[in-house]
């Protein structure tokens, strides 16, 4: 995934160094912009987020599932939503004019028991297939660690699918721990999810 050290975050959340350590030959590149979603991002970032969601899940799902989910959940009109939620923050990198990469954040929706009342979630962190692997997926994890602090949030949750392996050995590297499972439903189908926590 990327080297974690200090050097790859040093500077302004736009501009990242890229790392020289570790074991990396691709970096994050000082083109890509990293900014908050405004409503005019709307139709790229549902396109981007229906692509990214059926290129790692889509296997997953027969057609009808996958057609009902991503119109749903990834319609022009469901995004400009979120992006003009005032309790989520939406964060998009983009290069040139493609967006690369989106974090998505906000109020707890997860079924956790007894959860803390200032607790947050991270809801997606959907990288397209030529950013994995050059440490951006890290730059997002620690935006989102920022805002959630920023918030004075005791913890902050997500929900990955239990055969996510990569996602989970991310995760377990920034210390969320799994507290619990639940399911998720892609049209008619349930996945089996793990909830993970972090206490901040």
């Amino acid at each position: 995934m990327g080297c974690r050290c200090r050097r790859c975050f040093r500077g302004p959340p736009g501009h990242i160094r890229p790392c020289r350590k570790g074991r990396e030959n691709k970096f994050v590149s000082d083109a890509l912009q990293i900014r908050l979603a405004v409503e005019s991002d709307a139709p790229a970032l549902a396109a981007l987020g229906a692509k990214t969601f059926l290129a790692t899940f889509g296997h997953l799902y027969p057609p009808e599932d996958k057609d009902y989910f991503i119109g749903a959940r990834f319609s022009v009109e469901r995004t400009l939503q979120d992006i003009q939620d005032p309790d989520r923050v939406v964060t998009v990198v983009c290069r040139g004019e493609d967006m690369v990469a989106f974090l998505d954040c906000g109020t707890l929706t997860l079924p956790v028991a007894a959860p803390e009342p200032d607790a947050l979630e991270l809801y997606r962190l959907y990288l397209d297939d030529d950013q994995k692997g050059t440490g951006l997926v890290h730059r997002l994890m620690e935006i989102a660690l920022e805002w959630a602090r920023s918030k004075s949030a005791s913890a902050l949750y997500l929900g990955v699918w239990s055969q996510n392996e990569r996602a989970k050995r991310l995760y377990t590297k920034y210390s969320f721990e799994i507290v619990g499972a639940y399911h998720f439903k892609v049209g008619n189908t349930l996945d089996d999810e793990r909830i993970m926590r972090l206490a901040l």
